[in-house]
């Protein structure tokens, strides 16, 4: 029998692409699928090609209480009109994947009796999953251990992974042959380097691996194929310095062939948004993980690169203890040691989840057919 199923997710592509992936997966199946959103949401159109989706208005609750109470008014009316929606197009499910955008749909579902299913892409409960816990029939998880989720039932919760997109999941290939080389290594075979910072980028980076680069020995220097995202206009001086060390790379504002980049990088350097890691793992990619610095309760991202560090696919580095020394020593020792990268290529592989999308249509399904994401 084939279902309409709602999907609703905040406007970064974190959140987002995840969410195409299981509707592409769902409508693959036969079903329909619709995704909610914000206006963020719909800057990624080209994403969604294809896919119905609906642009909600959405307010975040944070603030004192004069933002406060006018968020609730926009979250109670994008609520109601999510009802309605949801009516028209018959569906049977609700899928939230965080952002305090997928809250008034979660609401909307819940106002018309629909079960909830609640995907987490990082290693702990967003503040929007924890808030519509209560409300939700289960817990579609990215990691075997992800906080906030422990008081569940089992049936409640299921590991899924975080689904990938199919322009990703094509790029997957066995890890670069790698030659490791100290100082006065004579070997040139290339060393491939993908530095991006995610849907935010990440200024830092810009400063700080550069400098990091020029520091490294000229043998190694010779050997790096470098792909360097830097917003702003600083993209053609920051070649122009490299070549000038003897440094080949390729500086832009943005990458339109990740998965291409992805496929030969021998290491990656880049933050630790959810999304980001699965695209790792499911390609099997070591990196050095430089989290948002966000602190407290809300360091999602430290916790992330945590989690990948402990399962051996990649190293954190805090951002605060990231200096030019400091990220030159790392590197020289990871391209000099003969084990040490493909070692954690071969650990992220083995947690990568390329089936994370056909694993959460199969919890969606058993949710609308059994009141469970799991027998």
């Amino acid at each position: 029998m084939n279902h309409v199923i709602a999907l609703a997710a905040g406007g970064t592509g974190g959140h987002l692409f995840p969410a195409e992936a299981l509707a592409r997966e769902l409508v693959a199946r036969g079903h329909a699928a619709v995704i909610y959103t914000d206006d963020r949401g719909a800057r990624y159109a080209h994403a969604l090609e294809g896919l119905p989706y609906v642009v909600l208005p959405a307010r975040s609750l944070a603030g004192g209480v004069g933002g406060k109470l006018a968020a609730a008014g926009t979250i109670l009316r994008s609520a109601w009109r999510a009802r309605g929606d949801l009516r028209q197009r018959g569906a049977r499910a609700m899928v939230g994947f965080g952002g305090y955008p997928s809250f008034a749909p979660a609401l909307g579902a819940r106002a018309c009796g629909l079960p909830l299913l609640l995907h987490e892409q990082g290693a702990r409960l967003s503040l929007a999953n924890r808030q519509l816990l209560r409300f939700a029939a289960g817990v579609a998880t990215s990691f075997a251990d992800t906080g906030g989720v422990a008081g569940l039932s089992a049936d409640r919760v299921v590991e899924t992974g975080n689904p990938v997109r199919r322009a990703i999941l094509d790029a997957r290939a066995p890890y670069p042959d790698f030659a490791a080389g100290g100082a006065d290594a004579g070997d040139a075979a290339p060393l491939h380097l993908l530095v991006v910072g995610g849907s935010q980028s990440a200024a830092v980076f810009g400063r700080v691996v550069p400098a990091a680069l020029r520091e490294l020995p000229a043998a190694l220097r010779a050997r790096l194929r470098v792909s360097l995202q830097v917003r702003g206009d600083d993209a053609g001086a920051i070649a122009a310095t490299l070549a000038a060390d003897g440094i080949r790379a390729d500086v832009q504002p943005f990458f339109e062939d990740m998965g291409a980049r992805l496929q030969t990088a021998h290491l990656v350097i880049t933050r630790a948004g959810a999304t980001t890691i699965a695209d790792l793992l499911a390609i099997g990619r070591p990196a050095l993980f430089v989290p948002i610095p966000q602190g407290g309760s809300a360091d999602e991202q430290l916790r992330n690169a945590r989690t990948l560090e402990a399962l051996g696919a990649g190293w954190c580095m805090p951002e605060a203890e990231l200096d030019a020394g400091t990220l030159a020593a790392r590197l020289h020792a990871l391209f000099a040691s003969p084990d040490a990268l493909p070692a954690a290529a071969a650990r992220a592989a083995a947690a990568g989840r390329p089936d994370a999308a056909a694993r959460l249509a199969d919890a969606v399904l058993q949710l609308i057919e059994h009141g469970r994401p799991r027998a």
